[in-house]
């Protein structure tokens, strides 16, 4: 069996999203984490399961999602965005820039969509 968890930590105010996406601009166009195998956001299966639906080793491949919405402080959020590549790959300085743009526009307590995107997979009998 084959089990995998997560998922995209995204603000759920589409006004506050909007605003710190004004914030980080002149840094970055999107900070959002591509799927590994390149498949859209809209489409229903995502990564890992397409992949899993793809191998010949697994059968019965399953998404499910359990929605999840989390307050957080700004701090907090600004901490989580500082784990993410595209920040990460900014030099040091303009890192510090954006993260100080970015918590001059949030509100002190914010709300995000934590939805946990869960894939089951059990091995295929013919391995």
């Amino acid at each position: 069996m084959f089990a995998s968890f997560g998922g995209p930590v995204q603000l759920a105010d589409p006004a506050v999203e909007k605003a710190v996406r004004a914030a980080r601009a002149p840094f970055l166009e999107s900070d959002e984490v591509p799927s590994p195998d390149g498949t859209p956001p809209e489409q229903d299966m995502q990564w890992p399961g397409t992949e899993l639906q793809r191998s010949e080793w697994f059968a019965g491949v399953q998404q499910s999602v359990i929605e999840r919405r989390l307050t957080m402080s700004a701090r907090d959020y600004v901490g989580h965005l500082s784990t993410i590549s595209a920040y990460l790959a900014l030099p040091a300085s303009e890192q510090e820039q954006v993260y100080t743009r970015i918590m001059q526009v949030l509100p002190d307590s914010i709300e995000i969509a934590a939805d946990i995107i869960v894939h089951l997979a059990r091995r295929s009998r013919e391995q």
